[in-house]
Parts: structure tokens; C-alpha cells; sequence
């Protein structure tokens, strides 16, 4: 009989236990993850308006991150434009505003793009005609107010709007997955005086243990007061955790104008999150047309494939790359140039494009192909016509 209440005691013990552990909230099983920082930059924690400088590979190493409610961080691009990058070993937590954000262009020049985006066309001015936007996905220059003339805006993740669809407008590029990560493009310059806009930045935040968004993350082309300008596209916003969570934003509309109804607007740029758990993700994603959710838990890929621009003209580019390409030929120079680009860790042929933008005037296209297949790095030399008597800027881009 004794013997029959002790396995009963014990039977009931095991119940109460059974129980409790359902009782408990589901637990995942641990998951570790590297964001990268090393920690040498220590906690960055914004509780008021802040604008950082970028270093030269825009890379931050913080321990924590904070951004308090009611302030905004913004960043200052460096030499090379490279996206920026906060990564942490501990929490994220993002309750006030990140902006890194396309601009407004001037009576002169065109809009700057945020760090990593890429800027608008230069104005039609003083006897100088209007300029194209710059990047992959760049508006073309406005010549006039005729149908297929008008000003067009920059593309990314989806293609704008201005007027009409027709050949001005920016197309699209990129990976969903925003790797590698690249910023929105800019809008063409107006034949008369309207500068084009610049296409939001490229920022990625990783953390070893939670990212928590309660505020807005944008990156947003620029927004004006004013009609028929070129828009710049959106930008690009990539968070990598194994817990991301918050009822915030994450914005990468193209640029608009503050009109109603706002039917002229860049493209839309792209939005990517990658994390283990998401129970408790409720950001507002917009548009959210160009915005994926994954468990890519990767920042910096092994061995990424990459494009270098090694040789302008006669001149020699370290690469990586320490300053932007660009030509500057005075008057007289003959006009037949040559760019060499390299590929490395493609492992296929490779096709490329060559794009001169210069300060004033339309942009020029070279198409090519890298054999990368049995040689890394692979190189090849691309005829290029260069104008006289004025910058021109240098990119190489895939295709």
C-alpha cells in the first residue's frame, strides 16, 4: 500500500513538472551569431541631434548602440562614399531617428545622395547644359518639356514616375538581398536650372544579440517643394540579428515632391532583414513592395565578388580604390581614352558597364565582359571618348 502512494506522489510530481514546462514560453534553441565589430569604437549611445563623421571604410565598432527618442543621427560621407555600418557586439535599440537620406541640389549643382547613395544631375545653367544623375540606376537630364525630353528620375528597387514612363527614367538594379550593399541613384539636372535630386544612402546595422527599432530608420530620396524636378530613388536599409524586433519604420521611399496628389517620385529603393527570430517583428516597412525578410546571417561575405576600376587613362588606381575615378582632360587632349576594369572572385564572364558622367552634359555608356572564369583577378581595357574641359566621373558597374 505504501509502496502504491509513493508511485502515486511520485506520478503526480511529474505531472506538476510535464506543466510547467508547457507552461513556459517556447525557447529557441541558442543561436551565435558575429556581427564583426570589434568593439574599439565602445558604446554609441545618441541622445541628441548628431552628425558623425564616416571613416574611411564607414565602418563603426561599438559595444551597444543607442539612439534616443527625439534625436536624429546623420552621417557625413567619406572620401570613397562607402555605406555606413554599425555593427555591435550587445543590443541595438533604436527609439529615435536614423537619416541617412538623398538631398536637395542647388542653383549650381546637383543633390548629394546619402552616404553610399549616389547624387542627382548638375542644372542646365549659364549657358551649360544639364547633367545626368549618377549611379547604376541614374535619371537622365531633361532637355525640355516636350514628351520624351522631360527630366528623368533615379531607379533602384522599382523604377519612378514623372509625366510619363519613357526613357529618362533610372532603371532598376541590385539584390533583394542587399549584397553587396549599394544606395539609391540620382535624378537627371533640368535644362532650366533645376538641379537633380540625390538618391538615398546604404546603412546596415548588425548586432551579436537583438536589434529593437521603435523609431524610423530612412532612407528616402530627397523631397521638394516643387514639381518636374528629377527625384532621386530610395536608398537602401539592411538589419542583421538573431532577434529583431519593434513597432517602428524602416522607410526607403523615393524622393517626391510635398505636392497633392504626389504623382512625381523616384524609384524605390530596398529593404532587407535577415534574423533567427522575429516573434516580436512589427516594423513598418516602407514600401514594403521592395522589402524581403530572410536568415542570411552574413555582413561581409567571404570572398565577395567585386569591381575595381584600375587604370584611367594613363593613370594607375590602387585598388581598393583610395578616391573616386574621373577624367579631366584640357583642351587639345585627344578624346580616345581607355578605362581598365578589373573582376575578382566571379568565377564567370562577367559583363560590365562603363559609365562617364560628367559635371555637364549627358553621360556615356561602354559595354564589356571580364573572362573571370580561370583567372583571378581578371582584367579588361575598355575604348572610352572622353569631352574636353570638364570632370567626368568614372564607375564600372555589372549588368
Amino acid at each position: 500500500m505504501k509502496r502504491k502512494i509513493r508511485n502515486h506522489t511520485r506520478q503526480l510530481v511529474l505531472l506538476a513538472a510535464l506543466l510547467g514546462a508547457l507552461s513556459l514560453p517556447h525557447v529557441h534553441a541558442q543561436f551565435t551569431f558575429n556581427s564583426g565589430s570589434t568593439g574599439g569604437y565602445g558604446p554609441m549611445h545618441i541622445t541628441t541631434n548628431t552628425t558623425l563623421d564616416l571613416p574611411p571604410d564607414g565602418i563603426f565598432h561599438c559595444t551597444t548602440i543607442t539612439v534616443a527618442s527625439n534625436a536624429t543621427l546623420k552621417f557625413t560621407p567619406n572620401t570613397l562614399n562607402t555605406p555606413v555600418y554599425l555593427l555591435a557586439q550587445g543590443d541595438v535599440v533604436i527609439d529615435g531617428t536614423i537619416d541617412v537620406s538623398g538631398q536637395a541640389g542647388t542653383a549650381s549643382s546637383g543633390g548629394a545622395g546619402g552616404p553610399g547613395g549616389f547624387a542627382g544631375g548638375n542644372p542646365g545653367t549659364g549657358g551649360f547644359p544639364a547633367s545626368d544623375g549618377h549611379g547604376p540606376g541614374a535619371g537622365r537630364a531633361g532637355t525640355g518639356l516636350a514628351a520624351g525630353s522631360r527630366v528623368g528620375t533615379g531607379g533602384y528597387g522599382g523604377v519612378g514616375s514623372l509625366y510619363e514612363i519613357g526613357t529618362n527614367h533610372g532603371s532598376t538594379y541590385g539584390s533583394p538581398l542587399l549584397v553587396p550593399l549599394t544606395g539609391g541613384s540620382g535624378g537627371g539636372g533640368r535644362h532650366d536650372g533645376y538641379a537633380g535630386l540625390g538618391g538615398g544612402g546604404a546603412i546596415l546595422l548588425a548586432s551579436n544579440t537583438r536589434i529593437h527599432v521603435s523609431g524610423v530608420i530612412v532612407s528616402s530620396g530627397s523631397i521638394r517643394d516643387i514639381s518636374a524636378c528629377g527625384y532621386g530613388s530610395g536608398g537602401a536599409i539592411r538589419l542583421v540579428s538573431p532577434s529583431v524586433s519593434g513597432g517602428g519604420s524602416l522607410d526607403a521611399r523615393g524622393g517626391s515632391w510635398t505636392g497633392s496628389p504626389t504623382i512625381y517620385y523616384g524609384g524605390a529603393g530596398r529593404i532587407r532583414i535577415d534574423c533567427m527570430d522575429r516573434r516580436a517583428l512589427a516594423l513598418n516597412l516602407v514600401p514594403s513592395s521592395v522589402a524581403t525578410i530572410g536568415a542570411n546571417m552574413v555582413v561581409f561575405p567571404p570572398n565577395a565578388p567585386r569591381l575595381d576600376i584600375s587604370q584611367v587613362g594613363t593613370n594607375s588606381i590602387p585598388v581598393p580604390a583610395t578616391a573616386p575615378a574621373f577624367f579631366l582632360l584640357p583642351q587639345g587632349s585627344p578624346t580616345n581614352q581607355t578605362v581598365r576594369v578589373q573582376a575578382s572572385n566571379f568565377g564567370a564572364v562577367v559583363p560590365i558597364r562603363v559609365v562617364l558622367t560628367p559635371d555637364n552634359g549627358p553621360s556615356r555608356s561602354y559595354e564589356a565582359e571580364i573572362d573571370n572564369t580561370t583567372i583571378n583577378p581578371a582584367e579588361v581595357t575598355v575604348p572610352v571618348v572622353v569631352p574636353v574641359n570638364v570632370q567626368v566621373h568614372v564607375n564600372a558597374w555589372t549588368r
